[in-house]
C-alpha cells in the first residue's frame, strides 16, 4: 500500500511503545497525531482507528512486529479524508488492493488496461471470469493528481506498472501429437523495458468446450500437469479418451504490471502415433 503525505511527514520526538499483536500505541503527549492520519512504526504503515488520549492510541489493526518494544522514530503522515474514512469503515477488509497511482503511473497504458485511468487512490482487483478470460475492478477512492516524485509512494505497489513496459510471444506453442502418452508445449517471448520477473498461467479447453480453465496438477482425471506456471508446460498420462482434441493457451503477466499477453490457443493435443 502506498503512503500519502511524505511531504508533510513528521517525526515524532519521542519513542513510542509497542506491544506485538496489539492495536494500542503509547506516546509522548508532546507527538501529536489525529484519527485517521497514517503512523508508520518499523517500516510499516498503520492507519490510527482513535486517539483515546493524549498518551495513547489505537491503530486500525494491531501491530505486526515481531517483538515489544520502545520504537524510536515514528512517523506521521496525513491521508487524503476520503481514503482516511474508507480504510477505517472497513474498505481494507473489502476483496481487492487499496492502491496508489501517481501522476506519471497514470499516463501509462498497462495501468489504463486495468482500469486505473487516472493518479489517486483506488481499490483494486482482477479475477478469472467462467470463460477464462483475466478481468479488472477499480473503484477510484480519491482522485489526486500529483507527480511522482511527490507522491508518498511510500513502498511501491507491484500491482501497478512504474514504466512503460511490454512482453510479446515470439514464439507459440505449437500443436502436439503423442503415442506415449506425454507432451510438452513450450513458447518463447521478448520484452521491452522493464518488465520484471515473466508470470504465466497455462489454460485448457476441452475439444467440444468454449471455457478456458487454468491448470492445476490434477485437473483432467489420470493425466498428470507440471510446470503449469512457466514457459514450457509438461503432459502425461495422455490417452486418447482423455486429452484428443484438447487446445492449450498461456496467459502472460509480469511483475512489472505490463499488459496481458495470451498464447493464440492454437497448441491443440492429438493422440496417435
Amino acid at each position: 500500500m502506498a503512503i500519502f503525505g511524505k511531504l508533510d511527514a513528521s517525526t515524532f520526538s519521542n519513542n513510542v511503545g509497542v506491544t506485538n499483536g496489539d492495536a494500542t500505541v503509547t506516546k509522548n503527549a508532546a507527538d501529536t497525531i489525529d484519527q485517521g492520519d497514517i503512523i508508520e512504526l518499523g517500516g510499516v504503515a498503520y492507519f490510527v482507528e482513535q486517539v483515546t488520549s493524549t498518551t495513547a492510541i489505537e491503530l486500525h489493526t494491531t501491530y505486526a512486529g515481531s517483538t515489544d518494544a520502545a520504537l524510536a522514530g515514528a512517523v506521521r503522515r496525513t491521508a487524503p479524508k476520503a481514503v482516511a474514512e474508507y480504510v477505517l469503515r472497513g474498505g481494507d477488509t473489502a476483496v481487492g488492493e487499496l492502491l496508489f497511482v501517481d501522476a506519471t503511473e497514470a499516463g501509462l497504458d498497462e495501468n489504463k488496461s486495468r482500469g486505473l485511468s487516472g493518479p489517486g487512490w483506488w481499490n483494486y482487483r482482477s479475477y478469472t471470469d467462467h470463460a477464462g478470460s483475466t478481468r479488472h475492478k477499480a473503484e477510484c477512492i480519491a482522485a489526486l493528481s500529483v507527480a511522482a516524485g511527490t507522491s508518498g509512494d511510500d513502498a511501491d505497489d507491484t500491482l501497478v506498472a512504474d514504466v512503460a513496459s511490454s512482453v510479446s510471444i515470439t514464439a507459440q506453442p505449437a500443436a502436439a501429437t503423442t503415442s506415449s502418452g506425454a507432451a510438452t508445449f513450450t513458447l518463447s517471448t521478448s520484452t521491452t523495458g522493464t518488465p520484471g520477473a515473466l508470470a504465466y498461467v497455462w489454460q485448457r479447453q476441452t475439444a467440444s468446450g468454449k471455457r478456458w480453465v487454468n491448470i492445476t496438477a490434477s485437473l483432467d482425471t489420470g493425466v498428470t500437469y507440471a510446470n503449469f506456471t512457466t514457459a514450457t508446460l509438461g503432459l502425461s498420462g495422455i490417452t486418447g479418451a482423455t486429452l484428443d482434441g484438447y487446445k492449450y493457451r498461456v496467459k502472460i503477466t509480469s511483475a512489472g504490471g505490463t499488459e496481458e499477453v495470451i498464447s493464440d490457443g492454437a497448441a491443440t493435443i492429438t493422440f496417435g502415433s
